[in-house]
């Protein structure tokens, strides 16, 4: 069956869809609680400490275009079982950051719609979020990329509102204290969760047009564009708002600070900064579940699995929909166990984390027989970065070493999981 190809452009706003999400509407606030004025800066920091790893990912669909993402960057330089491990971690991760994406979205959704039947009742309320989430990926490929990116221009009018008033709003004496500035790595945590999806395009490099060189394009374009609108957005309602306001109300009530010339603007932007919340969470579910079930599909093309010929198995739509369905089952199934969104965070985290290690030894692998020092530096560089982030959320499941061991246990009854689904005859 023909694949549908998806535009350079398309590819760079599935990518946003994925990293700009609730995180920037929620997190200036707690942010500005932690380090004042200066918090801002905790994306310019985690776009630094990103950068060596979206430059290795960069080069790693440069070099393997095809369909596979992790899996296939890992198996180029260390085999099939290394890959297997590396797209199992992959899909593992992201499964977990599709449960905080549902949790955030029912939590969004029940504080805006009020006590009713659906409200009252969680599973029927997860029922049809993840309904929805599932109907909308089982459409081709170039129409829920329609959807995403008009729900990704959507979630972006507050925030390019919010910039837009920067030059009319900003404060000349904006003082940043060294205090403040001391405080800045511990904002971080709030924005790494932002970034999260900047490789999104790896998975479904192999759809987009001329992929060879609009893969690599649209992970660092989208990961730049990324980077300057949180940066600009919470530095611009730090003026707006003031720290004070902005730790207490959060940065959606930004526009009532605004003197706006005309007042039927502010209504207009309080209306579309809550669309634009419940819509960036739901653009976000939407475009892990699509990345998911693409690389699920990839891995069983090549009969990674037990039942990879079902696996396998595409609809007239060309959507990989057992994959799809697969998800949705697991999803319902995980919300019934795991409530709290912050301990799924981190389960999230460490998975993605992990995940990235095989494919940077893979690389360093290749780049060690041509002899390129020059990039086998910034291989390096990711390796040590991708480890460093991983080693801090496990750190982060607790205080002690029992208690981090056992908050990691459903990860690890993950990837053993993901050793028993494995075909012995690949």
């Amino acid at each position: 069956m023909k694949q549908h190809k998806i535009s350079l452009s398309t590819a760079i706003l599935l990518n946003l869809n994925i990293m700009i999400g609730s995180g920037i509407l929620i997190g200036p606030g707690s942010m500005a609680g932690i380090a004042g004025n200066a918090s801002f800066l905790a994306w310019l920091m985690v776009a630094a400490l990103f950068l060596p790893i979206v430059l290795g990912t960069v080069e790693l669909s440069r070099r393997f275009p095809g369909a596979g993402g992790f899996y296939l960057y890992a198996r180029q330089g260390l085999g099939r079982t290394a890959g297997f491990v590396s797209g199992w971690l992959y899909l593992v991760g992201y499964m977990f950051a599709l449960l905080v994406e549902f949790m955030a979205l029912r939590k969004t959704l029940t504080v805006m719609m009020g006590a009713n039947w659906l409200t009252l009742h969680p599973f029927a309320f997860d029922l049809v979020i993840v309904g929805v989430t599932t109907g909308l990926n089982l459409m081709t490929l170039k129409a829920l990329g329609r959807v995403l990116n008009a729900l990704t221009i959507t979630k972006m009018i507050p925030l390019i509102a919010g910039i837009l008033v920067l030059p009319f709003i900003f404060n000349f004496s904006f003082p940043i204290t060294g205090t403040e500035i001391a405080m800045v790595p511990y904002a971080m945590p709030m924005a790494i969760f932002g970034y999260f999806g900047f490789e999104y395009c790896c998975s479904i490099s192999h759809l987009i047009e001329d992929s060879e060189k609009n893969a690599p394009r649209a992970i660092l374009i989208g990961f730049i564009l990324t980077a300057l609108i949180y940066t600009l957005f919470n530095f611009s309602v730090l003026n707006i708002m003031g720290v004070k306001n902005l730790s207490q109300l959060g940065a959606p009530a930004f526009g009532d600070f605004v003197a706006w010339p005309i007042p039927q603007i502010a209504v207009l932007l309080s209306f579309l900064i809550s669309i634009a919340s419940v819509l960036a969470i739901f653009a976000g579910a939407n475009g892990m579940m699509n990345g998911n079930s693409i690389l699920a599909h990839a891995m069983a093309e090549e009969k990674l699995f037990h039942f990879s010929p079902a696996l396998a198995q595409l609809s007239r739509h060309g959507r990989p929909w057992i994959a799809t369905l697969l998800q949705a089952i697991v999803s319902l199934i995980l919300l019934n166990y795991i409530t709290d969104i912050d301990y799924a965070f981190s389960l999230c985290n460490l998975g993605i984390f992990t995940s990235f290690i095989l494919p940077f030894v893979s690389l360093l692998v290749i780049q060690q027989r041509s002899r390129n020092y020059g990039k086998i530096l910034l291989t390096v560089l990711g390796l040590v970065a991708v480890m460093s982030l991983a080693v801090y959320s496990f750190i982060n499941f607790g205080a002690t070493m029992q208690e981090r061991i056992i908050k990691a246990i459903p990860l690890m009854v993950a990837v053993a999981a993901g050793g028993l689904i494995l075909s012995k005859e690949y």
